[in-house]
């Protein structure tokens, strides 16, 4: 994607054209990409939630601290850093939640900690009652990044903690037998992590099992 072009491009070239073209989307506007299709519109704010989910904020502001010899790499990491910065205020932390998971691209925070999934648990369900957002991470615990792997696994047992009936919601969306399938990978994160949700999916009241241990 841009992003990792922007982040492991070992030439200024390949950065300076990743940049370019990331600046475009996210100074795109409705009146410059029309959609006559009826659907939502995509705007700048659209992508920039994307970049956003993807962590280019991080490898913005990174990148700023550098030295760079093309003036063209400097004014477009000026740019994207005042757009993403302000975007990123006016999202909920629901909304980075949503856009770090669409973009696959986990990485441990706030975002997946306990206090995260007590405060929004009910969002899970999804505005159409599919818990989309419960798919995307099962779908994650086959992902080829090991820590990605790992996280969704966190997210997957905290879900069925917090939200009404969320072992049985897992379990039909089969989250439980492929999360099962990891209990004896290779990497011990992923094998801790796999493990403890496979606990969570089975057992009625995991704070008070926690309490008893």
């Amino acid at each position: 994607s841009l992003v990792d072009l922007v982040s492991n491009a070992p030439r200024e070239k390949v950065v300076r054209v990743a940049l370019s073209a990331l600046r475009i989307l996210a100074q795109c506007t409705a009146d410059n990409s029309p959609d006559l299709s009826g659907k939502k519109e995509i705007t700048g704010s659209s992508f920039l939630s994307e970049m956003i989910g993807c962590g280019l904020i991080k490898y913005v502001d990174l990148m700023k601290e550098r030295q760079w010899t093309d003036p063209d790499i400097v004014e477009d990491l000026g740019i994207l850093h005042k757009l993403l910065h302000q975007n990123y205020k006016e999202m909920s932390t629901w909304d980075v939640y949503l856009a770090e998971v669409q973009s696959g691209s986990l990485e441990w925070g706030i975002l997946h900690t306990e206090k995260f999934f007590k405060e929004n648990a009910s969002k899970f369900e999804g505005p159409d009652g599919d818990f989309s957002v419960v798919k995307y991470l099962v779908a994650l615990t086959t992902n080829n990044d090991e820590e990605v792997q790992a996280i969704a696994c966190y997210d997957l047992g905290e879900f069925v903690r917090h939200y009404p009936n969320g072992r049985a919601i897992a379990k039909s969306l089969g989250a439980k037998d492929i999360v099962m399938r990891l209990v004896d990978h290779s990497n011990e994160e992923v094998q801790r992590h796999a493990l403890t949700a496979i606990s969570k999916m089975m057992v009625q009241n995991w704070a008070v099992s926690q309490n008893v241990s």
